[in-house]
């Protein structure tokens, strides 16, 4: 009887293991050092943070930062791309371990999601073309066509129920005419670039998104100009699955990695390489 039952319990554990690709208990971390990769989320249209190069391959300060991370934890990174909100919106699956994809860890997504400390800062900032001769000021766009990625923490702004901790937010006392959502900046920066007013007044994305697309001239000419000062900073983070079991040893060792970073410059260098600027608070 007692050899029965240990034959049975060794049948159940092994049906365990090839079940869940796991033994019962082991953590995130223990699964991503044993597979001997991390597989990251970001995106392929965001540059500078992260764009395909003219080689096809992904580039940027998130996938430098990524490529970092998966050195210091001592495995390869596998990188995929889906859609913004259905990172945001939790629930992966295990399609992929992390999101490194400049994420502000607002209230709502800390209710899908779990975040790590943050790893830089983002001012956000407004834009209209460049032969706009009109929108002088930010209280000059009431009642004009916005445009602005979906699901980003600057839609919420202008939808007024941003909630950042420990982030003092002013929202503006006008409102958008028309609020024009969009799957990626890069979409609505193009829209304004075809003509002032054509199909957008401005837009509304992070102050290095828009100095990027200056900068390179959006591939076809990017005749816009930023307007304003930033209304608000937000924290960018990392950002894991909450329904995902025993994710909290590695949150942990990727907050050690993110203080290592910070403190031997490497975050600062990613920084000045890519936007030109140091963004890197101090932790």
């Amino acid at each position: 009887m007692k050899k029965l039952s240990w034959t049975v319990a060794a049948i159940l554990s092994t049906w365990l293991v090839f079940a869940t690709g796991t033994f019962a208990g082991q953590t995130v971390l223990d699964e991503i050092l044993t597979a001997k990769t991390i597989v990251v989320s970001t995106d392929a249209n965001y540059a500078p943070q992260s764009f395909l190069n003219e080689k096809g391959d992904l580039e940027g300060f998130d996938v430098s930062v990524a490529k970092e991370v998966a050195k210091r934890l001592g495995v390869s990174v596998k990188f995929v791309t889906p859609d913004w909100d259905l990172i945001t919106a939790g629930k992966w699956g295990k399609r992929w371990d992390l999101s490194i994809g400049s994420m502000t860890p607002t209230r709502e997504r800390k209710k899908a999601l779990l975040f790590t400390l943050p790893y830089y800062s983002s001012p956000a900032q407004f834009a209209v073309h460049k032969d706009n001769t009109t929108i002088k000021s930010l209280a000059d766009l009431a009642g004009k066509k916005i445009g602005v990625a979906s699901e980003t923490t600057n839609e919420r702004y202008l939808q007024k129920d941003l909630e950042i901790e420990d982030v003092k937010i002013v929202f503006q006392d006008w409102e958008a005419g028309d609020l024009v959502t969009y799957p990626t900046d890069a979409n609505h920066i193009e829209d304004l670039s075809l003509g002032d007013g054509a199909r957008l007044d401005a837009i509304f994305t992070s102050r290095q998104t828009l100095a990027e697309a200056i900068r390179s001239g959006c591939k076809n000419g990017c005749p816009i100009k930023m307007l304003g000062d930033p209304p608000y900073y937000e924290p960018l983070s990392f950002a894991l699955d909450k329904s995902r079991a025993n994710s909290q040893p590695l949150v942990d060792r990727l907050n050690e990695i993110i203080r290592a970073m910070n403190a031997d410059g490497t975050l600062v260098a990613l920084s000045d390489k890519f936007y030109h600027t140091n963004l890197i608070p101090k932790l």
